[in-house]
């Protein structure tokens, strides 16, 4: 039995005028890193690569399921990224924070990535009832 994570995409996935945000991801096989390597596409795209292999291991994307590529590929950009940072934390590639450094006075500081899309409340809807 496959072990699940469940999260809340930043900005949500927009078909047909419904917003879904709610979604459900499997820890990552072996085979589904060694499927993307017979698969032309993703071999030479790291980007592809991550597209595909998000379809893989995301069951659903609120009422949205199966999650394909065309799926992954209607994501806000903020919400593809948030899914790539889960995935890598998720399967233990990647450290929690990354050194940033200021482009006009140098300085550098350290990002948490695990709470780099906690408040997304300004990109919500404001409901003026």
């Amino acid at each position: 039995m496959a072990e699940y994570v469940t999260f809340d995409l930043p900005l949500g996935l927009v078909i047909d005028e419904k917003v879904h945000r709610h979604g459900k991801m499997r820890l990552a096989t072996t085979k589904d890193e060694l499927d993307l390597q017979d698969d032309e596409v993703s071999g030479f795209n790291i980007r592809y690569r991550d597209i595909t292999l998000l379809s893989k291991v995301i069951s659903n994307i609120g009422d949205v399921s199966p999650v394909t590529v065309d799926t992954i590929k209607e994501l806000f950009e903020a919400d593809f990224l948030y899914l790539q940072l889960l995935y890598h934390q998720l399967n233990g590639d990647v450290g929690s924070k990354i050194v940033v450094q200021c482009p006009n006075c140098n300085v550098q500081t350290a990002v948490d990535l695990s709470s780099l899309y906690s408040d997304m409340s300004m990109y919500e809807e404001k409901n003026d009832s």
